[in-house]
């Protein structure tokens, strides 16, 4: 997961633990366990989102949007956006930086 993906899981950890920090944990938990599971074991489940730039979203829980990138044999997380973020439509317009976001 790269430095964004967790800098952007912050604020939905933050708005979860407002209701309740058990809440919060336990998403945290099953999110991260979610990614590891799926993605490691079949890396292209994800949509193909923005193909210029190799951009693939899978989807947790219904709303949450994992954005992610493959390189050789590695996935790479760049962002988890709740669904109802207008940033989901830029991604899909725009694409991201994806070389600078891995490092």
């Amino acid at each position: 997961m790269t430095q964004t993906a967790s800098e952007s899981l912050w604020p939905i950890y933050l708005y979860h633990s407002d209701y309740s920090q058990d809440y919060a944990e336990a998403f945290q938990y099953e999110i991260d366990r979610f990614i590891l599971e799926h993605l490691s074991s079949n890396p292209l489940l994800g949509h193909l989102y923005h193909e210029p730039r190799g951009i693939r979203r899978l989807i947790f829980q219904k709303r949450y949007n994992i954005y992610y990138t493959l390189r050789d044999d590695t996935v790479f997380v760049l962002f988890i956006f709740d669904g109802r973020m207008g940033i989901n439509q830029d991604i899909e317009e725009h694409g991201l930086d994806t070389d600078d976001l891995i490092g």
